[in-house]
This record gives C-alpha cells, sequence and structure tokens, in this order.
C-alpha cells in the first residue's frame, strides 16, 4: 500500500501543481495586496489556502455523488475533465498572457472585503479545473490510498502557493514576465500530456464498461 502511495501522490502533485498554478497566481495577487504590509499579506494568503482547502475537499468527497444522482458516469467525466485541462494547457502553452488574463479579477476586486476568498481561492486557487481535478483523481472507483494521496498533495500545493503569495513581489521581480511566460509554458505542456491520458482513460475504460453491459 506504501509503495503505491508515492507514485499515486508524484502524479497528483504533478497535476494539481500545473492547474491551481501558484506561480501564475503570484504576480496577481501582489497586485492585489500592494498597499498590505508583510504580515497582511501573510494573513490573507494563508486564509485563500484553507478556503481552497475547504472547497476542494467538499468537492472531491462529494461531487462525484452528485454527478451519480444526475446519471453522469465517471468514465464521461473522466473525459469531459480531460478536454477541459486539455484547452488550459493549450492555452497555456500558446498563449500564456491569456491564461494570466482569464485568472486577473476585475478591476473592482480589489476593493472587496475578503479577497482571500474572492478572487484568491475562487477563483484563482480553487477554480474550475481545480476543482474537476480534485473531482477526478477522488473518483468512486479510486483506492482510499490514492485519494489519501490526492489530499496530501493538494495540500503541499496549497502550502507552496502559500510561500509565493508571501514573497509575490520579489518572485516576479526575478523571474520578470519573460521567465513567467516561459515557466507557463513548459506547465501548459506538461497539461497536455496529462489530459491526453485522462480522455484516453476515460474513452477505454467507457468502452470496456458498455461492452460489459452488452455481454
Amino acid at each position: 500500500m506504501l509503495s503505491q502511495f508515492g507514485p499515486s501522490f508524484l502524479a497528483a502533485f504533478v497535476t494539481l501543481f500545473i492547474v491551481i498554478d501558484p506561480i501564475l497566481v503570484t504576480p496577481i495577487f501582489a497586485s492585489l495586496t500592494k498597499h498590505e504590509s508583510q504580515k497582511a499579506r501573510l494573513k490573507i494568503a494563508f486564509s485563500a489556502a484553507i478556503y481552497s482547502v475547504v472547497i476542494l475537499l467538499a468537492f472531491g468527497l462529494v461531487g462525484n455523488t452528485v454527478l451519480h444522482h444526475l446519471g453522469v458516469s465517471f468514465a464521461a467525466f473522466r473525459t469531459a475533465m480531460g478536454v477541459i485541462l486539455f484547452i488550459m494547457g493549450f492555452r497555456m502553452f500558446f498563449d500564456p498572457d491569456s491564461e494570466t488574463q482569464a485568472k486577473t479579477p476585475g478591476p473592482k476586486a480589489s476593493a472587496r472585503d475578503n479577497i482571500a476568498f474572492f478572487p484568491l481561492s475562487i477563483p484563482m486557487l480553487a477554480g474550475p479545473g481545480a476543482i474537476a481535478t480534485v473531482m477526478l483523481l477522488m473518483g468512486p472507483q479510486v483506492p482510499m490510498i490514492e485519494k489519501g494521496a490526492a489530499i496530501s498533495a493538494m495540500t503541499l500545493v496549497l502550502c507552496i502557493g502559500v510561500l509565493m503569495m508571501s514573497f509575490a513581489s520579489r518572485i516576479g521581480d526575478a523571474l520578470g514576465r519573460t521567465g513567467m511566460n516561459a515557466i507557463t509554458r513548459i506547465l501548459g505542456m506538461l497539461l497536455l500530456a496529462l489530459s491526453t491520458q485522462y480522455i484516453f482513460d476515460g474513452i477505454r475504460t467507457g468502452i470496456l464498461e458498455k461492452a460489459a453491459g452488452a455481454m
């Protein structure tokens, strides 16, 4: 069982790190909190991570049950989410600026009372892609050891996000726009490969289920 945890954790960590993309969130966080003290920034970043853990865990635990009641098979959901993640990866690879704009909140967002929940937690850290990925990694047919690995990976990614947001201004200055775009393209390429595998697995499982039902 423990030997299965390592590979499952690594796969979940890579997928969630790419989808949540704390690197991309960093410059947006710096812009939203530019007038805050370092202590206030840390508090906001930590609160955003807590909100995100609760949201993603809730969808991971009950989201698939909702799909079952709607009559949607897990194979169909896996394929659909693979397509969504493929689109995200395509956009990250070929047009990283559009991905930044997609996650950037409106001009009035910084004036809201609780930016830790909106827009930092939703839709930046716990966006549709992250929610879909967690539901995928914690599906009904997934063994408990793999679900535990997914929860651990999700928590680690968000902890890294807190750390990066705490040093947002320094990281943004060090990487610059060119560096941010280069990293986004690399992550996009990895997400394209992972999403393609999800699509293949979903289609294969769906076909096998229909074949088994026909027999």
